[in-house]
């Protein structure tokens, strides 16, 4: 990595969504399984070896001062203050002075379960020198202002990079969501609006700004990040952290999406010997020893219908049956003609209005009902 990155981390916001504790604590200051957001921030920055951090600040904001002086986090953080909150292109705009290269912003609410996702993201960022490269997940958004992306209306530079510009068709396959870390060219600060005392800028309206004239991208996590919008977001968080750390058995399965936006699913066997037999599931399986959740999804989907998953995702990590599940979302593009099932006695397409309709699996149908809803 070079060292010419500099980091942001817009640390301004109010998190009235955090009610009354929001009102007293800043938001990055709040712990996470004891570490402060703000820390956990710095450290994924510093994984990305930035040349320095800009912090940029608002509410309560002595109390993010004084927690960044009393400590060592062995590089240097410069503190600029934002004096009315106007959003997150409006704290780019406060911290412009001090950006000297390209940038990257990384909102403090947002834990990712893999730091390498960063670091691939910059690489590609690196690679084709966009002027922002927009990190995205393939979880579903809680934040109804974020923008969802469909891949396959996108193109693609490679399984998980894609034009952030105009789709060129309707929106299908498999969607994406904006999450709270885009990379930067020193370029992008030349497209920053002019703000109005009394309106909070859209994020997303700076992006569409810089894609008239610019190339902007799209990266997609393999990973899955946790948004802490809430107090309840917190503690789930920290249970799920604690469950699975005495949780032993490791399981995946995987939610296929074709670009016409229909789910595969796998028919179980009519054998009553086995658990749900004629049921339809999702492919997966068990993770070997040795192996990660990610390479044990591309394995199983490989030895199950012959496809070469490439374009994934991970939607969300759980504890069920007493054991450590990773659900994955993925595309897949081939048809039932050019699949080859090893496994039950039949698979196929369904659109997600057609599942209430299906004998599914329990534990699947519960995977299933917390991706497209009820």
């Amino acid at each position: 990595m070079g060292s010419e990155l500099i980091g942001v981390i817009p640390a301004a916001g109010r998190g009235t969504r955090m009610g009354e504790l929001g009102e007293h604590v800043p938001k990055a200051l709040l712990t996470v399984e004891g570490i402060a957001l703000l820390d956990r921030a710095i450290d994924s920055l510093k994984g990305l070896n930035v040349s320095r951090i800009i912090v940029v600040v608002s509410h309560r904001a002595e109390r993010i001062v004084q927690h960044i002086e009393e400590r060592d986090f062995g590089i240097e953080i410069k503190i600029v203050r934002q004096s009315v909150p106007l959003g997150l292109a409006h704290a780019i705009a406060t911290a412009a002075p001090e950006i000297t290269g390209d940038f990257v912003v990384l909102c403090p609410d947002n834990l990712y379960t893999q730091q390498s996702d960063l670091v691939r993201s910059y690489q590609s960022f690196q690679t084709h020198r966009p002027s922002f490269l927009l990190v995205a997940s393939a979880q579903p958004t809680k934040q109804s202002q974020r923008r969802t992306f469909h891949i396959d209306a996108h193109a693609a530079h490679t399984s998980d990079v894609f034009d952030y510009g105009a789709s060129r068709a309707a929106n299908s396959g498999l969607p994406i969501n904006s999450t709270g870390c885009v990379f930067f060219c020193k370029d992008a600060l030349d497209y920053l609006p002019q703000f109005d005392a009394g309106r909070e800028h859209i994020f997303r309206e700076y992006l569409e700004t810089i894609t008239a004239k610019q190339t902007g991208l799209i990266s997609l996590m393999r990973g899955m990040r946790y948004d802490f919008s809430s107090p309840d977001d917190i503690k789930q968080y920290e249970t799920l952290m604690f469950e699975m750390k005495v949780t032993a058995g490791k399981g995946v399965s995987a939610i296929l999406i074709s670009p016409s936006g229909k789910v595969l699913l796998q028919q179980r066997d009519n054998n009553p010997s086995i658990r749900y037999p004629d049921h339809w599931a999702l492919f997966g399986g068990s993770i070997e020893d040795g192996e990660s959740a990610d390479e044990a999804v591309v394995r199983e989907v490989d030895e199950e219908i012959g496809f070469q998953l490439e374009t994934f995702g991970l939607f969300r990590e759980f504890i069920q049956n007493n054991k450590r599940e990773f659900a994955f979302v993925g595309s897949i593009t081939a048809n039932l003609s050019e699949l080859t099932l090893r496994e039950g006695q039949g698979m196929d397409f369904f659109f997600p209005s057609e599942l209430s309709k299906l004998s599914i699996r329990p534990d699947d149908k519960e995977t299933l009902e917390a991706y497209f809803g009820n």
